[in-house]
C-alpha cells in the first residue's frame, strides 16, 4: 500500500480510538465539575468556622471585660458605703456610672457577636445540607466514570495496539505530523480534496474549503508516498478513491 494509504488506515483506527476515549472524556469533566463544587463548598465551610470561632474569641474577650468591669463595680460600691465625705462619695458615684455604662457598651458587643454566630450556624447548617446533596452527585458522578472505563477498556486496548501496528510501517517524521494534526483536531488528521467545478479546473479542502492550486491536485494523484498539507488548516490532504477512479477512467 502506499504511505497516503497507510495514513488512511491509521487515520480510521485514529478516530475509533478517539471516539471511544471521548464517552470517557465527557465523564471526567463532568466528574471534576462536581469535584470542584464540593471544593469550594468546604472551603466555604472552613471560612465560616474560621470566622465563628473569632467570634467566639471576641465574646471571650468581652466577657473577661465584664467580668473585670463587675469586679471593680462591687469594689466601688463598698467605697461609696463607706465614704466619710460628700467628695468621695461623689467621686465614687462618678467612676461607678462611668463603668456602668462601659459595661452596657461591652453587653452590647457580646450580644452583636452571639447574633453574628447564629447567623453563622444558620449558614452552616444549609452548608452541609448542600455538601450532602453534593457528596451524592460526586459519589454518582465518580461511580459513572469508572463504569465507562470499564465498558470501552478492552476495545481501547485493542484500538491502541492497532493503532501501534499502523503507525509502525510509517516513517516517523510522517507519523509526528499526523500526531499533531490529529491532536490540533481532534483525531481528525485527514482531509478529502473536493471538486468544486471539474471544467474550471477548481478544488478545495474537504475539510476548510480553501481553494487549492491544481498542480497540488495533479501532484496527489500522482504521488502517494509523500504529503501534503493544506495551507490553511494544514491537515494531512488525499485524494478519494472516487476521484482516482475518475482519472483512471480518463
Amino acid at each position: 500500500m502506499s504511505l497516503i494509504d497507510d495514513l488512511l488506515e491509521l487515520n480510521l483506527v485514529e478516530r475509533q480510538l478517539r471516539g471511544l476515549q471521548s464517552r470517557v472524556h465527557s465523564a471526567e469533566a463532568y466528574h471534576r465539575a462536581q469535584t470542584r463544587q464540593m471544593t469550594e463548598l468546604e472551603q466555604r465551610s472552613e471560612e465560616l468556622q474560621t470566622r465563628r470561632k473569632q467570634r467566639q474569641v471576641s465574646i471571650h474577650g468581652h466577657e473577661t471585660d465584664a467580668k473585670s468591669i463587675d469586679e471593680r463595680l462591687e469594689k466601688l460600691r463598698n467605697d461609696l458605703n463607706t465614704a466619710s465625705t460628700t467628695r468621695q462619695y461623689s467621686t465614687v458615684l462618678e467612676e461607678m456610672n462611668t463603668l456602668k455604662s462601659s459595661r452596657s457598651s461591652v453587653d452590647d458587643l457580646i450580644l452583636t457577636e452571639m447574633s453574628e454566630i447564629e447567623t453563622i450556624d444558620q449558614d452552616l447548617s444549609e452548608l452541609e445540607e448542600s455538601m450532602k446533596e453534593r457528596t451524592t452527585v460526586l459519589e454518582s458522578a465518580a461511580t459513572e466514570l469508572e463504569e465507562r472505563k470499564a465498558e470501552i477498556a478492552d476495545r481501547v486496548a485493542s484500538l491502541q495496539a492497532e493503532r501501534e501496528v499502523k503507525a509502525a510501517v510509517l516513517p516517523e517524521s510522517t507519523v509526528e505530523i499526523f500526531e499533531r494534526c490529529a491532536d490540533d483536531f481532534d483525531g481528525d488528521a485527514m482531509a478529502p480534496i473536493e471538486e468544486i467545478d471539474k471544467k474550471r479546473r477548481e478544488y478545495c479542502c474537504g475539510s476548510c474549503n480553501l481553494n487549492l492550486p491544481f498542480n497540488v491536485v495533479v501532484q496527489l494523484l500522482g504521488a502517494t508516498d509523500s504529503i501534503t498539507q493544506c495551507e490553511n488548516c494544514l491537515r494531512i490532504l488525499y485524494v478519494t478513491p472516487e476521484m482516482k477512479a475518475e482519472t483512471v477512467s480518463k
